[in-house]
């Protein structure tokens, strides 16, 4: 699917902060109504693909620049992460998420989640990332036991592991 954007290059160039377009950069803009996107706070017209809607949110890589238009390619979203559940021996299960499903997408960078939902020490949430892991557990036996095997985790990834304890989503008491 392509998007070419009928405008003056100056005007786009003066328009865009940061570095100037070139072939293959990436740039974010919003359908503002059928023919017209917003790129950079700047209003374009555009010739766009019928199944485009005002309000949609593209992903544009440029294609081609010349000085009467800019040709535009939609990039696609990935698919989602696989979050199916696997069943672990001993009744746990492990899941692995998308950093954004865990904390609310308040994790610094990109990380791999793998959920580990154990029937002795509950759930315990290892967020990976290329500085290394952080171990997220139930605060009490459950973090006590995941702070006893960090230094085995680190010596495995050859990389440090921190621990989380947090508190129960309950608190039951009187």
């Amino acid at each position: 699917m392509q998007v070419s954007a009928l405008a003056e290059l100056v005007l786009l160039r003066t328009t865009i902060p940061g570095p100037a377009l070139r072939p293959g950069s990436v740039v974010v803009a919003r359908v503002v109504e059928k023919g017209l996107l917003s790129l950079a706070g700047a209003r374009v017209a555009a010739s766009l693909p019928e199944d485009v809607r005002t309000g949609d949110v593209l992903k544009l890589r440029v294609k081609e620049l010349a000085p009467d238009r800019i040709v535009l390619q939609i990039v696609p979203d990935p698919p989602p992460a696989m979050t199916a559940a696997v069943a672990l021996p001993g009744g746990a299960t492990a899941r692995i998420l998308d950093d954004e499903e865990v904390a609310g997408g308040a994790a610094a960078g990109r990380a791999v989640v793998l959920r580990y939902d154990s029937p002795t020490l509950g759930r315990l949430d290892i967020h990976l990332t290329t500085a290394g892991a952080t171990v997220h557990a139930t605060e009490g036996p459950p973090a006590q036991a995941a702070r006893a095997a960090a230094g085995d985790l680190a010596t495995a990834l050859n990389a440090p592991v921190a621990v989380v304890g947090r508190r129960s989503a309950l608190d039951a008491r009187a």
